[in-house]
C-alpha cells in the first residue's frame, strides 16, 4: 500500500477526532451562554428563581447525548481503521507472521549474491509446511493463520535475529544463513527448526500438529542468477517431500534429472487415470486351514501402454503428492466392489490412502460406490494404515465411525511396523488386524521372530479382532500361523494377485444373478 494512502487513512481519522472535539467544545460554549442568560437577570433582581436549574439540566443532558453519539462514531471509525491496519505495517514485512515478505526477501537475496564477489558465502533454505492444506480444509483459514503466525515466531526464536527469514506466500518460508557451513551443521540446524515447528499449536481449544520439509543449497561462488538458485533449492525441497516429509535434504545436481523424469511420469499417470489404464488384480484370502476361500484383496495395477504392468509402489506416492489419489482410489474402489458383487459370500478388501481418509466426504464416496455397484456393505473391508490414526486421531475417529455406520468393516493394515499403541486399538472401530508380511518372512530367521509373531497374534485375538497374516509363502509358515491362532491367511502359497477374469476362472466362481441397483 502506498505512503499516500497511509497518510489519507491517518488524515481521515484525525479529521474525525477534531470534529468530535469541536462539536463538544461548541456544545459546551452554547450551554454556558444559555446558562448565563437564564441565571444573570435573576441575580440582578435579587430574586430566587429556580427555573433555570431545569433548563440547565436539560441542556446538559442534550450536550451529553450529542457528545456520546459523536464519541461512539469516533470509536467505530477507529475500529475500521484498526481492522484495515494491515497496510500500515512497515514496507517489506509480512503482516501475518512479522517476517520479511517475498519482495524484501528477494532484495536480501540479491545482496547475498553481490557478496559472493567478496567471498561471503551463504546457505539458502526453503521450507514448506507438511499437511497445511488439511488444516485449512478441516479447521478453517483462521486456524491456518494462527498456525502460520506461530511458525513465524518459532522460526525467529530458533534462528535468532541474524538470518534473513521470510514468508514467501501460503505456507512457504525461506531463510538465508550468512556464511557457509558444513552440510552436517546445516542439517543440525534444520533438525532444531523441525523439532520446534513440530510442537503442537492450540487453536480454539483444539490441538493441531504441523511438520515441515526443508531443502537447502549452499552457495559459495557465482553459479547462476537468483531464479536458478531458487529452483535448485526448490528441487531439494521437493526431494525432502518425496522422501516422506519431515526431513531436510541438500541440493544435488542429479536432482535435475529426477525432476524431469518425475514430471514425465506424472503426466503419464494423469493420462492413465483418464484413459482407464488403472485396473485391479485380486489376491485370495483363505481360512486358517488353507482350504476355504473367504475373500480377496484388491490391488491396483497400472497397465502402461508400453511398460506393461506397473506395481503400486511405483505410483501410489506420486498419486498422493499430486492429488490424483482421490480419482485413482475411486476407480479401484468401484472396480473392486463391482467384482465382489458378482460373487455372493466373499468379502473384498481395498486399501485406502491416508490422503483419501483426510477428505471429509470420503464416507459419502464409499456410500455412493456401494449404491452404484450393489455390494452389501458388510462384504467391503477398507484397509487403513497406522498413520491414519497417528496424524490426526480425532478426525480419523470421526471418519472411521462414519464408515462403520455404513456397515463397512475396517482392517488395520501393516500392523507392527509403525507406532500403534494399545490405546489406538481400543479406541478406534477396527474389525480386523493384518499382520505385516515382514513378521511372517522373519519366521525363517529363528525363534525370536516366532515369539514376536505369536505375541502379535495373541494381542489381536485378545482384543476380539480377526487376525489375517500376509506374506504366507511356505507350508511351514501356514502351519505355524494356524497353530498360533491366525483366522485368515494370504500370500504366494495360496495365490498371487491376478486379473478378475482369471481369479473367477481359477476358483470356479459363478456370477450372481444381476439385480437392479438403486
Amino acid at each position: 500500500m502506498s505512503a499516500s494512502i497511509k497518510r489519507s487513512a491517518y488524515s481521515a481519522l484525525s479529521r474525525h477526532v477534531w470534529a468530535v472535539g469541536a462539536a463538544i467544545a461548541l456544545s459546551a460554549a452554547f450551554m454556558a451562554a444559555a446558562s448565563v442568560l437564564a441565571w444573570f437577570p435573576a441575580r440582578l433582581a435579587w430574586q430566587v428563581d429556580q427555573t433555570w436549574f431545569g433548563r440547565l439540566a436539560a441542556m446538559a443532558l442534550m450536550v451529553a447525548g450529542i457528545a456520546l453519539v459523536l464519541l461512539v462514531r469516533l470509536r467505530l471509525v477507529q475500529a475500521e481503521v484498526i481492522q484495515g491496519a494491515r497496510f500500515l505495517s512497515p514496507v517489506g514485512i509480512d503482516d501475518l507472521t512479522g517476517l520479511s515478505n517475498r519482495a524484501a526477501f528477494y532484495r536480501a537475496f540479491e545482496r547475498a549474491l553481490d557478496g559472493l564477489a567478496e567471498r561471503r558465502a551463504f546457505t539458502l533454505v526453503l521450507l514448506d509446511l507438511d499437511h497445511f492444506k488439511e488444516i485449512n480444509d478441516s479447521h478453517g483459514h483462521h486456524a491456518g493463520d494462527v498456525v502460520l503466525a506461530q511458525v513465524g515466531r518459532r522460526l525467529r526464536q530458533v534462528c535468532g535475529p541474524e538470518p534473513e527469514i521470510a514468508r514467501l506466500g501460503g505456507d512457504e518460508f525461506a531463510i538465508i544463513i550468512s556464511a557457509s557451513s558444513a552440510p552436517a551443521h546445516v542439517l543440525t540446524a534444520c533438525a532444531l527448526i523441525s523439532a520446534e515447528i513440530a510442537k503442537p499449536v492450540t487453536v480454539d481449544g483444539k490441538t493441531l500438529n504441523v511438520g515441515v520439509s526443508m531443502g537447502f543449497l549452499q552457495v559459495d561462488r557465482p553459479s547462476g542468477d537468483r531464479d536458478d538458485l531458487m529452483r535448485q533449492a526448490d528441487r531439494a525441497l521437493y526431494a525432502a517431500k518425496e522422501r516422506g516429509r519431515g526431513c531436510a535434504i541438500a541440493y544435488d545436481v542429479e536432482m535435475d534429472k529426477d525432476v524431469a523424469q518425475r514430471r514425465f511420469f506424472e503426466r503419464e499417470l494423469r493420462g492413465a487415470v483418464l484413459t482407464g489404464e488403472i485396473d485391479v488384480h485380486l489376491q485370495p484370502i483363505l481360512t486358517a486351514d488353507g482350504e476355504t476361500l473367504v475373500g480377496m484383496e484388491a490391488l491396483a495395477r497400472w497397465n502402461h501402454s508400453y511398460r506393461g504392468a506397473i506395481m503400486p509402489g511405483e505410483f501410489i506416492r506420486l498419486a498422493e503428492e499430486t492429488g490424483l489419489i482421490h480419482q485413482l482410489g475411486n476407480i479401484v474402489l468401484q472396480r473392486a466392489c463391482r467384482a465382489a458383487a458378482r460373487w455372493p459370500g466373499l468379502f473384498i478388501s481395498v486399501n485406502v490412502s491416508p490422503v483419501q481418509m483426510r477428505r471429509p466426504d470420503f464416507p459419502d464416496v464409499v456410500m455412493a460406490v456401494l449404491g452404484e455397484t450393489g455390494l452389501e456393505p458388510g462384504r467391503l473391508v477398507l484397509e487403513v494404515t497406522e498413520s491414519v490414526m497417528i496424524d490426526d486421531p480425532e478426525k480419523a475417529l470421526v471418519a472411521l465411525r462414519s464408515i462403520r455406520d455404513l456397515g463397512v468393516q475396517i482392517a488395520l493394515d501393516d500392523f507392527g511396523t509403525g507406532f500403534s499403541s494399545l490405546s489406538y486399538l481400543r479406541k478406534f472401530p477396527i474389525d480386523k488386524l493384518k499382520v505385516d508380511r515382514s513378521f511372517v518372512l522373519d519366521l525363517d530367521k529363528g525363534a525370536e521372530a516366532a515369539t514376536i509373531l505369536h505375541c502379535v497374534i495373541n494381542l489381536g485375538r485378545a482384543l476380539g479382532l480377526r487376525v489375517i497374516a500376509e506374506g504366507v509363502e511356505t507350508v511351514e509358515h501356514a502351519r505355524f500361523l494356524r497353530a498360533a491362532g491366525c483366522h485368515e491367511m494370504q500370500g504366494y502359497l495360496f495365490g498371487r494377485p491376478m486379473p478378475v477374469t482369471e481369479f473367477e476362472a481359477i476358483y470356479g466362481l459363478a456370477p450372481a444373478p444381476e439385480r437392479a441397483v438403486a
